[in-house]
């Protein structure tokens, strides 16, 4: 069984992050974000935690980064293989939200993929990861006029 779930907004065009920070302001994303992951793990980069400046509130945050951050009450894993050491007896869901670098990585490890498709295209920096060849086409969760939600499964 893979360890992870995946959770990510993306542009039309594939756009994710620009200087380090989300280019478009859905507020209903985020309810929709905050729903999904509350009382689980969350598992970021050291750049998306910096870009979100604190531990979301009613989630567990770990902070995969080979540079030695710390942050302060935080847990941080050098490795993917930490990781997927520390993920061995979680009963909790494990979602992977960010960033480029760190989908890209784990996006194979992942069961599931809860994509929001953000409408509109975007001038970025990060983009995400091709993932059409991991996961079927999709399910929709939530229709929205700024975006759509899926759900993703492997295949």
């Amino acid at each position: 069984m893979k360890p992870f779930q995946a959770i990510a907004a993306m542009a039309e065009n594939r756009v994710i992050g620009a200087g380090n920070r989300i280019p478009w302001h859905l507020p209903d994303d985020f309810r929709w974000f905050k729903a999904k992951t509350m009382g689980q793990v969350l598992v970021m980069g050291r750049k998306t935690y910096e870009s979100i400046g604190r531990p979301l509130p009613g989630r567990e945050t770990l902070i995969l980064s080979r540079s030695g951050y710390q942050a302060e009450g935080l847990q941080t894993l050098a490795s993917t293989e930490a990781l997927m050491d520390w993920v061995k007896d979680e009963s909790r869901t494990v979602f992977v939200c960010g960033g480029a670098e760190l989908y890209r990585q784990l996006l194979p490890n992942c069961s599931d993929l809860f994509l929001s498709w953000v409408k509109g295209t975007y001038q970025g920096d990060a983009y995400f990861p091709e993932h059409e060849s991991l996961f079927d086409s999709g399910e929709v969760v939530l229709e929205h006029p700024d975006f759509t939600v899926k759900h993703h499964r492997c295949l």
